[in-house]
């Protein structure tokens, strides 16, 4: 029993507890601390911080976590620092995507500048999070999550203390970036002295990884960008048919059912390592009963965690959110059909990464973008934020189709090169 619950996948599940419950309480205290308005824009912000979060996951740190697995320790200082040194060049992307989107949707430049500031934070210390969880420490990333997410939520309660009025979004997001910067930077020294010692990279070295991250990952980089624009977006689009107040509807739909999240990024940080190990041990045959055996698991848990969420939707929304957002009740059943279906996403890519068969989960978002923006012109204005919710549904159903059969396939394809 005590060797079961000392092993890193439990050590992950109970850590993504702690990060979920984290952003969970922290989108409360912003429902509650700041206007409807401004609570829409941090919708807002959240889903580009996501955006920039799953481009710098696929092309930076789960090509450095997959590739550590199988190298000597004296080998991730290197590794993490041409990640650290990549991940810093692309920091002025990160502004521009911010301000540019800010002209259209978001309220200032100064809302733009300080979510961009709290992304590159958040992105650091889950940089520095993937290389402890590649040595297994998940003692001490639990450690450093607790530092990150509850101070971002202690200072938020302080500065609404400190408030008469409501919080001035921009002074949260910026109060809420310094604990991430804090525990990102505990990590680093945290790191064995051979990994702290290692020289950063020079620029033939740095080139050299920038072109075989992108050679591992292109696939999967275009896949996020179409996966947002299949279902992701859907908070502009309902900005951009509908009424931005819609936004906070949706979103504290949303912050419920994303009970499912401690699920689902325990899974997203956990299964491909995992599943990479499966399949250099036990090849194919191995891959495949880790992934079935784990859709099992992941089926019954999310089903359980869908029924409580939204069985107690009208005492949960009122408890949580206030009265502001009664709208958001009729939204759970439906929200939770599409919520269910990325959770098995999560295994057919996963395995794909493993295989190294990634182009058609960029062909199945692609499908599922083409859909959802064909789509919300004209549901949104009709259905308002029912339609909405089955936007992103359907959004979600195509390619999750697309992608398993695509997988199997590809599976099959490699036992066969396998066993010739």
């Amino acid at each position: 029993m005590f060797r079961m619950l000392s092993s890193p996948a439990v050590w992950a599940l109970g850590d993504q507890v702690l990060v979920s419950a984290g952003t969970f309480a922290m989108t409360l205290l912003v429902a509650r601390c700041v206007s409807l308005g401004d609570f829409s824009t941090y919708g807002l912000t959240t889903i580009l911080l996501w955006f920039v979060s799953a481009i710098h996951r696929s092309y930076l740190t789960q090509p450095m976590s997959i590739s550590a697995v199988a190298e000597p320790p004296e080998a991730w200082g290197p590794r993490l620092k041409r990640v650290l040194v990549l991940q810093a060049l692309g920091w002025p992307l990160v502004l521009g995507l911010f301000l540019a989107v800010s002209a259209r949707y978001l309220p200032s430049w100064q809302v733009a500048a300080s979510a961009s500031l709290f992304t590159i934070a958040y992105l650091l210390q889950e940089t520095m999070r993937r290389i402890l969880f590649v040595q297994q420490r998940m003692q001490w990333v639990s450690c450093l999550d607790a530092l990150a997410y509850g101070g971002q939520l202690i200072l938020g309660v302080v500065l609404w203390w400190l408030h008469d009025t409501p919080v001035a979004l921009s002074t949260l997001l910026v109060a809420a970036s310094v604990p991430f910067l804090l525990s990102a930077m505990l990590a680093y020294a945290s790191l064995p002295t051979p990994a702290r010692a290692a020289l950063w990279p020079d620029r033939q070295s740095l080139k050299r990884a920038a072109s075989a991250h992108w050679t591992e990952s292109r696939w999967v980089c275009f896949s996020q960008v179409f996966m947002f624009g299949s279902f992701m977006l859907v908070p502009f689009q309902i900005a951009e048919w509908g009424k931005p107040l819609w936004v906070a509807q949706y979103n504290a739909a949303g912050a419920l059912l994303n009970g499912l999240n401690v699920i689902r990024q325990a899974l997203g940080n956990h299964l491909p390592i995992e599943a990479a190990r499966r399949f250099h041990s036990d090849g194919v045959d191995g891959l495949q009963r880790y992934l079935w055996t784990s859709a099992v698991w992941i089926f019954g848990l999310s089903l359980a965690i869908m029924a409580i969420l939204v069985g107690f939707g009208e005492p949960l929304v009122g408890l949580l959110f206030g009265d502001r957002f009664t709208e958001a009740v009729a939204l759970l059943p439906h929200a939770a059909v599409g919520q269910l279906m990325t959770m098995f996403m999560l295994l057919s890519q996963a395995g794909a990464l493993v295989i190294k068969r990634t182009e058609q989960i960029f062909w199945s978002y692609v499908v599922g973008t083409m859909i959802s923006f064909g789509l919300a012109p004209w549901v949104i204005p009709e259905w308002g934020l029912l339609g909405a919710v089955w936007v992103a549904n359907i959004g979600i159903f195509v390619p999750a189709a697309w992608h398993l059969l695509a997988f199997l396939r590809d599976l099959r394809q490699v036992a066969t090169e396998q066993r010739t």
